[in-house]
């Protein structure tokens, strides 16, 4: 069924199946969020206080993890809003036009993840993550710290390939977007979830090629949807790094053409998604673990339900208006 957004426009679904669950403490969450936000500078006046509370990321996190104790929650919902702020700040701010100022934003990141104390007048961003890190990281183990900051790397490096492209006047090829995107969309926040539900991948599995195709087909559908939703806002802005305007340029299509191949390359990731789950239980039972399967099996649902959550999201969200 089409249903209209908030645009009044026709609202796809994309053939992703979403849920209607939420955590109960959606609202609670999102106080809390805020005065998190306001804390530490992310939030620095009443237009900035507006615009998150209109982005609702508090809402994507109660979607994402509605059985979550809330204060897992909560900092899962923090961490979004620390993406996005620093998204903010690279695509609106000088760092979106200086590597070097990439590359020391994301060596303090790094020297945080690794036990040192935030420097001093540090930007906001990673004065935040300081505090975040320190209620994140605890208890998770040395593998899950080198596997998170491995993909925050890789978040670094796809910047530093975007803001390439601007200098060069370029636009990424069509082989080359979709795992640029996919380093771009912040493939952190996937493991993240486990520390949401208080519980680690053991690195076995971790290290199986269908746990890391469980989730970079779940984050391919993300990036892609949302690329489609937000195609006439990053198009007014000439912001090139969209799935639509990839192909548009290497093959000379119309924007409807290119917008039926994206679904086409949607609907192909949502059958790896669920080839990759399949794969991954099976896996799952192979491996002698002491690990919860209750919970892995809920880390598992999470990932695979991750796309339907943020497709609602995005409906929703001040964010995409």
């Amino acid at each position: 069924m089409t249903e209209l957004c908030h645009t009044g426009m026709p609202r796809p679904d994309f053939g992703i199946r979403v849920s209607e669950r939420m955590h109960p403490a959606a609202d609670r969450i999102g106080e809390h969020v805020l005065a998190w936000a306001v804390e530490f500078g992310l939030v620095a006046d009443a237009a900035a206080r507006a615009r998150l509370d209109a982005a609702g990321f508090h809402l994507a996190a109660a979607r994402i993890l509605p059985d979550a104790e809330q204060a897992d929650v909560e900092v899962f919902a923090e961490w979004a809003v620390w993406l996005f702020h620093l998204d903010d700040e690279q695509d609106e701010g000088p760092m979106g036009r200086s590597p070097e100022i990439v590359r020391e934003t994301y060596a303090a990141i790094t020297a945080i993840t690794e036990g040192q104390p935030a420097p001093a007048a540090a930007p906001a961003s990673v004065a935040a993550l300081a505090d975040l890190w320190f209620r994140t990281a605890r208890g998770m183990s040395a593998q899950w710290r080198r596997r998170i900051r491995r993909h925050i790397h890789d978040h670094r490096d796809a910047f530093l390939a975007q803001i390439t492209h601007r200098q060069n006047g370029t636009v990424a090829s069509p082989e080359e977007y979709p795992a640029l995107r996919r380093d771009d969309n912040a493939m952190f926040m996937y493991d993240l979830v486990e520390v949401a539900y208080q519980t680690e991948i053991p690195p076995d599995l971790a290290a199986t090629n269908s746990w890391t195709e469980l989730c970079a087909a779940s984050s391919d559908i993300i990036a892609w949807t949302n690329d489609v939703v937000s195609l006439p806002r990053e198009a007014a802005l000439g912001e090139t790094t969209n799935y639509i305007i990839v192909l548009q340029r290497a093959t000379g299509c119309d924007e409807r053409t290119a917008l039926e191949q994206v679904q086409v390359h949607i609907t192909r990731r949502l059958r790896d998604l669920d080839g990759a789950e399949r794969a991954f239980l099976t896996e799952m039972r192979s491996v002698a673990t002491t690990v919860d399967p209750d919970r892995l099996h809920l880390i598992v649902r999470t990932v695979c339900d991750l796309p339907g959550a943020h497709l609602a999201w995005m409906f929703t969200s001040g964010r995409h208006r």
